[in-house]
């Protein structure tokens, strides 16, 4: 496709903007548990590892939608998409109050919130694909996956300070849902307008051409860099979910098991980890776009090195021992570990047509979000075992070894730029 000759408004950056709001939104919701998840262990009266379900159970909710939940943006609209799954995110935060007494509940809430990523993720395939030049999809990608470390940094920061003031946990996730209600009225007012026609069908024939033939939903299946980009997204959320999910409460909880810095204290500490990722998406898209031109292996190297050492790192007396050695060592692990997104998505995005794009990025995304529920559940096993965080933390690592061997088998088929 000669991008010259299509036309891109300027309202892509509307679209953008409302997508990266649901991101955060989506986002803060998910990690508003983590910080407290002492807290909630005890009103729940379960213990930690028991708790760990509430992060595990969101996740695995999640892969499993977002392994499908691109059907909804693909035949209704980013609007529905984008609606429904900020629903499922609010209403049960909202509902917090009156069901937070009883952990199975709790645990039923926490499987709805985490559909919710199976719908709204599946629509960054669409905006990047549909509104944005070959040139910018891959900044425009790392902004809107940036926002969901931008939500999960808001999340550790602003859930035990909520808690602090309001005493409860139960109210504490249901004020944090207000951002979710302003995305949802966003979403309403802004996404209902299409792409351009002449976008759409440039790009269709474009693939055609390429192709030879029309890419239909099978062989899409049946081409072999999904599959090691869905392998390799396996191991990158893996290590997302641990770090997101675990590093809250091992900063937090008491010593033995975890450094003893308390739940504010930790969630300070945890923002270094968290919003470091919007800034690292971004710079893996411009990285996508301008460095490695379009080349899909060099970010995803990036993410595994420098995740699995730092990582490891933060488990060490040396570092935890100095606070500054500490923040560091964090922020590397969270730039890191964002860096691969826009390359793996962005990927996916340029080899799959408009009309299945959406279901192609919401599979990938969907089939390695089940590393975050397979780390997670193994993290939870660890900890009960041992009583620390050591080797609940360990398994990030060893996921990036594993990730960065399949790098060397991640190569897409060159597209015009």
């Amino acid at each position: 496709m000669n991008e010259g000759e299509a036309v891109y408004s300027s309202y892509r950056w509307l679209m953008m903007l409302v997508v990266s709001m649901t991101m955060t939104a989506c986002y803060m919701n998910m990690v508003a548990y983590a910080p407290i998840l002492g807290e909630i262990a005890k009103g729940l009266g379960a213990e930690m590892g028991t708790a760990t379900n509430l992060m595990t159970g969101f996740v695995l909710a999640a892969a499993i939608v977002m392994i499908w939940g691109g059907v909804i943006s693909d035949k209704y609209g980013v609007t529905a998409a984008l609606v429904l799954g900020l629903l499922c995110t609010s209403v049960p935060a909202v509902l917090a109050p009156w069901i937070g007494g009883s952990y199975g509940a709790v645990l039923v809430a926490r499987l709805i919130q985490g559909t919710s990523l199976g719908f709204t993720i599946a629509a960054i395939g669409p905006i990047a694909a549909l509104w944005f030049p070959l040139k910018e999809q891959g900044i425009a990608i790392g902004v809107m996956v940036g926002c969901i470390s931008l939500g999960s940094a808001l999340g550790v920061v602003l859930s035990p300070m909520v808690f602090e003031a309001v005493g409860s946990w139960q109210k504490t996730v249901a004020l944090l849902s207000i951002p979710g209600w302003v995305a949802m009225a966003l979403s309403l007012l802004i996404t209902r307008r299409p792409p351009n026609p002449k976008v759409v069908s440039a790009i269709t024939e474009g693939m055609k051409l390429a192709k030879g033939e029309e890419m239909t939903l099978g062989k899409a299946f049946a081409t072999p860099i999904l599959w090691i980009g869905c392998s390799m997204a396996f191991f990158q959320a893996l290590g997302f979910y641990c770090l997101y999910s675990l590093v809250p409460p091992y900063l937090a909880s008491p010593a033995p098991m975890g450094l003893g810095f308390g739940p504010v204290t930790a969630g300070k500490f945890s923002f270094a980890l968290t919003v470091i990722g919007m800034i690292s998406t971004i710079a893996g898209g411009l990285f996508f776009d301008k460095v490695a031109k379009g080349r899909s292996r060099p970010a995803p190297w990036i993410t595994y090195v420098v995740v699995g050492f730092f990582t490891y790192s933060i488990l060490t007396p040396t570092v935890y021992h100095h606070y500054a050695l500490l923040v560091i060592c964090l922020m590397f692990a969270g730039f890191g570990i964002q860096f691969m997104s826009p390359t793996t998505m962005g990927t996916i995005a340029k080899t799959f047509p408009p009309n299945i794009v959406g279901r192609m990025v919401g599979f990938l995304a969907g089939f390695g979000t089940f590393g975050g529920p397979v780390g997670l559940f193994l993290a939870g096993l660890a900890i009960t075992k041992t009583g620390n965080f050591k080797w609940a933390l360990s398994i990030t690592s060893m996921a990036c070894m594993a990730g960065f061997i399949l790098t060397f088998f991640f190569q897409a088929k060159k597209h015009e730029t």
